[in-house]
Order: C-alpha cells, then structure tokens, then sequence
C-alpha cells in the first residue's frame, strides 16, 4: 500500500475500534432508537458508513453500479424494519475489507487524477477518498455520542435502565 493509501486506511481505521466498541453493547432496540428531532438512529449510521465508503468509490471512481445489500439505499429507507445489528456490523465490516483491497490496488499518481462530481465539481481521487474518511468520521462520532447517552457509564441496554 503506497503512502496516499496508507494514510487514508490509517484514519478509516483510527476511529473504527470505537465505533464498534460504542455498537457492542446496545440491543437491536438502542440501534433502532432515534434521537428526538429526526435525528439519525444507529442502526441508520451503521447502514450509511459503510453504503458511502462502497458507493462513493463504486461509483465515482471504479464506474461501477452502486450497490444495496439491503435492497434499497438507507437514505430511502421507511424506518419500518431495520437490518439486525449484526447484518449492519457484518455490511461494516465487508465494506471495509474491500476498501483495504481498493486501496492496495491504487497507484499513487492515481490519487491526483481529477474527476467530476455533481456536489462538488472537478475533484481529486484523493478528494474523494477524503469524504469517504469524513463521513465515516463524522458519523462514526455521532454513533459513539449516542450509545454513550443510551448506555451511560454502566453500559446497561438503555432499555434495562429506563432511558430513552
């Protein structure tokens, strides 16, 4: 894995330890539980990391069809019934073997080729790279900010406590 691979594998895996720590504990009921406000539950942040770390790549840079193992986007999502927690950890961890094998198999001129995309205009490979780690950052961080409320220091289900 070249340098530009590297460092963007290093901070997708940097945060990983934590967001599947955070997800150990809570039951398929604190996955599904949202935050008042319309607010992302879990279950949806567990489905939009990996969905975006596959599809981003699938279809900007490898011009392939995106994919949905859950038969649909989670953006599209009812909020009816959710994959298990455990077919969303294992949807996390397919994902990200196969952005390692992506990465490995990038060559470093390839990071500075340019590309089009509708949001953001002419980027780089590296750029869009880049989202894919924000993303997972920053989705990461709210899945961790909730368990944390939902399970609080004891880390009991919040339904074992009363909690929301």
């Amino acid at each position: 894995m070249g340098p530009q691979a590297r460092t963007i594998w290093d901070s997708l895996e940097f945060r990983t330890p934590a967001i599947l720590l955070a997800s150990e504990n809570l039951s398929e009921a604190d996955l599904r539980w949202q935050p008042p406000n319309a607010g992302n539950s879990i279950a949806w942040l567990l489905w939009h990391i990996p969905e975006v770390e596959d599809n981003w790549v699938r279809d900007k840079l490898l011009k392939l069809p995106k994919r949905y193992p859950f038969g649909a986007s989670v953006k599209a999502h009812s909020g009816c019934e959710w994959p298990s927690k455990n077919a969303l950890l294992s949807y996390f961890r397919e994902v990200r073997a196969s952005t390692k094998d992506r990465l490995e198999q990038t060559p470093e001129e390839e990071f500075d080729l340019v590309i089009a995309d509708e949001h953001f205009g002419s980027i780089t490979v590296r750029q869009v790279w880049g989202g894919v780690v924000t993303s997972c950052a920053w989705h990461g961080g709210q899945i961790i900010f909730i368990a944390n409320r939902l399970l609080g220091k004891a880390g009991a289900s919040a339904h074992e406590t009363g909690r929301p």
